[in-house]
């Protein structure tokens, strides 16, 4: 399967922090007028033409991006909770140490992570999203919209990705062994 990794347009975070939100609400924030022209303009590229569907992320940026995309491309829309952003901490509810956090993004690297670590690891990312993408084998072109740090998670790549970048990626390579291990573990 190929997929056609979107990440979200800009977010427009100055909304929900004018509204005092903060932690994790801060996912509900939409698109700024510049990232929903962003996701306008890459919605022409003809890699995004010829896919068979769109699944996204539930947070707004990502889910906004991908309601766009889907009106423009006359796409079916699947959202999927585990495409969601890295977690800097894996209690939903609590809120976001800024000290955890700087912490948390200098040892974001590929591996299992320290021990007792309360970050999402990238290798835990990673297993997460492709326990995701192995529902939609049925699809030969498939664009996923999400986060920087999912798509790098996928690709293996530590570079900056950009809002509203397509980074393509053939799923198929992927070993069949691990992924059918990384399917099986989200489900349980």
């Amino acid at each position: 399967m190929r997929v056609y990794f979107v990440r979200h347009g800009e977010t427009d975070y100055d909304v929900v922090q004018s509204r005092g939100v903060r932690g994790w609400a801060t996912s509900f924030a939409p698109l700024s007028a510049l990232g929903r022209l962003q996701i306008d303009t890459i919605a022409r590229d003809f890699r995004l033409q010829e896919a068979d569907a769109i699944v996204c992320s539930s947070y707004a940026r990502a889910l906004e991006s991908a309601a766009l995309l889907s009106r423009a491309l006359n796409k079916s829309l699947y959202v999927e909770y585990d495409l969601h952003e890295w977690l800097p901490q894996k209690d939903p509810l609590g809120e976001i140490d800024g000290d955890l956090l700087r912490r948390a993004t200098v040892r974001l690297a590929p591996g299992p992570g320290g021990a007792g670590d309360p970050w999402e690891s990238i290798d835990e990312v990673r297993d997460r999203v492709l326990g995701v993408l192995g529902r939609y084998r049925e699809f030969e072109r498939l664009i996923v919209v999400t986060h920087a740090v999912v798509i790098q998670s996928v690709v293996g790549t530590h570079r900056s990705i950009d809002h509203a970048e397509i980074v393509p990626y053939d799923l198929d390579a992927e070993p069949v062994e691990r992924f059918a291990m990384s399917a099986s573990a989200i489900e349980h």
